[in-house]
């Protein structure tokens, strides 16, 4: 066991210049070991060791039994110790986040405290499956199915990365290290822990060997991972252009290239995670070549001239304009589908009659000397006196859709299609317009 932990260390050089290490210790047989270990080698790799424990204040009795385990342990063996006490329910209620990703928020808050050059964590070849299992049920990409890294960040870093559950409890069990057992890991009320004692021990039926399988799959995956990434970070050096980034060169890449290097610059610009359609809709908008998203209420990536950049609402919302694309239109105010209608859908007033759009489709803001003709009241009026006239604010006049065809107002948001462009009894082609949501 001391081998296979001092093969990772070097393989994956977690403790060159390191002199110090905090290690998060929960009182449970992973972390007991993992301090253990790095206990008997501290003197050989030159370091210091700081144990920090978080009391999350989640269960009571249970979790102060598991504080003076852990407390015990570091007196009676010279080891330093660092305790928290942290309502996670409460902050995490008032942050908006749920439990499990408020407590390892405050976590690496706590190791940040100790003000040491390396954080050690527990993870395990276990875990490391588990998690495996769990993003490909999700739908992952190939990232997803590399595992927990070994190393994050520079340094966090993972000894036990390579160690199963059963080699640890094994091990604790030869050198007497006392360990607690979390009560909610007994039950199958999490996911993880579903398929930590459901599923997993399936796999072994298959397979006796699946661990080691899985865990050369996942060693393939990472390395083949970690070439995109940087395929990916290359690409996006040379496509940069100022403030933003070439269309062009962006689109020559390959779409696995290039679609690593759009999650990797809406990663750093998202405040929350991103999702994979953020992913695909830049990507459409990268090969469009012109347009906007609305990735959240308080960012936008737009294309113009081909230069792919980031705006906040104000910026992006004076003037907007998007392409057809799949059979919709992405605003920054909503999503608009166009689609084939029936002649039941005549009297719609989002009925636009499609023989007469010879022109490139396009869904934009107003814009100045725009005029709709309402073949109801049989007149034309600028955008400018209906909205007056019918009271619509300022700042909602520029978020109405307007589609155009060519430079031809043909349809307006709230008030119908133009009475030049409402479909009649001969009309071969009938398109409808609505906003999705």
């Amino acid at each position: 066991m001391i081998c296979k932990v001092k093969n990772t260390i070097e393989k994956h050089r977690m403790l060159e210049n390191i002199t110090s290490v905090a290690v998060g210790v929960s009182g449970g047989a992973d972390s007991m070991c993992l301090l253990h270990l790095l206990s008997r080698l501290k003197d050989e790799y030159g370091i210091m060791l700081k144990a920090v424990h978080l009391n999350h204040g989640i269960r009571g009795q249970e979790a102060l039994r598991d504080e003076n385990v852990v407390k015990d342990y570091c007196e009676q063996n010279g080891i330093e110790l660092l305790t928290f006490h942290k309502d996670i329910p409460y902050l995490a209620k008032q942050a908006g986040m749920g439990e499990e990703e408020c407590g390892r928020a405050v976590r690496y808050e706590c190791f940040k405290e100790a003000s040491c050059d390396a954080v050690a964590t527990a993870h395990t070849l276990s875990d490391s499956i588990e998690t495996v299992i769990f993003n490909l049920l999700r739908g992952t990409g190939s990232k997803g199915l590399c595992g927990i890294p070994p190393v994050r960040q520079g340094n966090i870093i993972r000894p036990l990365i390579d160690c199963t559950r059963e080699e640890i409890e094994c091990y604790c069990e030869n050198h007497g290290i006392p360990y607690v057992t979390d009560s909610t890991n007994l039950t199958d009320d999490y996911k993880r822990n579903f398929i930590r004692h459901r599923v997993v021990p399936l796999f072994g039926e298959i397979n006796k060997n699946f661990t080691g399988n899985i865990a050369s799959a996942m060693e393939i995956l990472s390395c083949e991972n970690s070439y995109i990434d940087e395929a990916a970070e290359t690409l996006l050096l040379s496509a940069k252009c100022g403030e933003g980034y070439s269309g062009a060169i962006l689109r020559d890449a390959h779409e696995a290239v290039r679609k690593r290097a759009v999650a990797k610059l809406l990663g750093d610009k998202m405040s929350k995670s991103t999702e994979r359609r953020h992913i695909d809709l830049t990507d459409s908008l990268i090969i469009e070549g012109k347009g906007q998203i609305e990735l959240s209420k308080d960012l936008y990536i737009c294309c113009e001239s081909d230069i792919i950049s980031f705006q906040h609402p104000k910026a992006a919302a004076s003037q907007w304009s998007c392409s057809l694309n799949d059979g919709k239109f992405i605003t920054p105010y909503g999503v608009f589908v166009l689609t084939k209608g029936t002649a039941d859908d005549i009297k719609s007033i989002n009925a636009v009659d499609g023989d007469k759009l010879t022109g490139t489709l396009t869904m934009t803001c107003r814009k100045q000397g725009d005029s709709f003709y309402s073949k109801k009241r049989k007149n034309t009026k600028s955008l400018k006196k209906l909205f007056n006239e019918d009271k619509i604010p300022e700042k909602k006049r520029g978020e109405l859709a307007v589609l155009r065809c060519g430079e031809s107002l043909v349809w307006l948001e709230n008030y119908g299609t133009d009475g030049r462009y409402i479909p009649g009894d001969e009309t071969e082609n009938v398109l409808i317009i609505k906003k999705e949501g």
